[in-house]
């Protein structure tokens, strides 16, 4: 006996066994359920009602079953495909539709077009690459990459005021004094005033 008949074997067995329990589960049931029905007509309409709704709830779920995701919470990551352009277009080349779909790891070239053409690039029917001719973006057609944030121009004013030559300036003096009054005799004084060196004033008692 061959190692293929033998993983055959248990196989059939199983399928086997499962018909068999099957079918021993119908008489089990059936058989008092018929009994019932030929006792009392009424009921069978009773049991049909029973067995519709769990074989509707039945249905049901295996519905919702099958819409779930495979992988339910986990959202896939966003594709820069104008980043994943840059980093395929090695020394300015063009680049197949296909490298950008394994680069961005993508299902297929029709996700890689939408992605390319909500970013408004333009793909060419045919392109030369290193890697083969097909469809795929013309190094021409390669936008820039947007400046990042901390490239972007500061909004601050850097601007600064440099010296000239304005004879307006500050000298660069001290603070000069006030007014001083001395006192002339004893029923006199006189005001002197630093910033009028020549300049007097006397005043007298009347």
């Amino acid at each position: 006996m061959s190692a293929d008949q033998a993983a055959e074997q248990p196989a059939g067995e199983e399928q086997g066994s499962r018909l068999a329990g099957g079918c021993v589960a119908v008489v089990l049931v059936g058989v008092p359920l018929f009994a019932l029905v030929r006792i009392a007509p009424e009921s069978a309409y009773v049991l049909i009602g029973c067995a519709g709704t769990v074989g509707v709830q039945r249905a049901r779920a295996w519905n919702a079953r099958r819409r779930e995701p495979a992988a339910e919470g986990e959202q896939p990551e966003p594709v820069d495909i104008l980043a994943t352009l840059h980093e395929a277009a090695t020394d300015g080349e063009s680049v197949l539709l296909t490298q950008l779909q394994k680069a961005a790891d993508l299902p297929d070239t029709k996700a890689v077009r939408g992605l390319l053409k909500a970013a408004g690039v333009r793909v060419r029917a045919g392109v030369r690459t290193p890697a083969g001719n097909g469809p795929g973006v013309h190094h021409k057609d390669i936008p820039p990459l947007p400046l990042s944030d901390s490239g972007a121009p500061s909004e601050r004013c850097l601007c600064r005021s440099g010296a000239n030559a304005n004879t307006n300036n500050e000298s660069g003096q001290g603070p000069r004094e006030g007014l001083r009054v001395e006192p002339i005799g004893q029923a006199g004084a006189r005001i002197i005033d630093p910033n009028e060196a020549r300049r007097r004033h006397e005043v007298r008692a009347r």
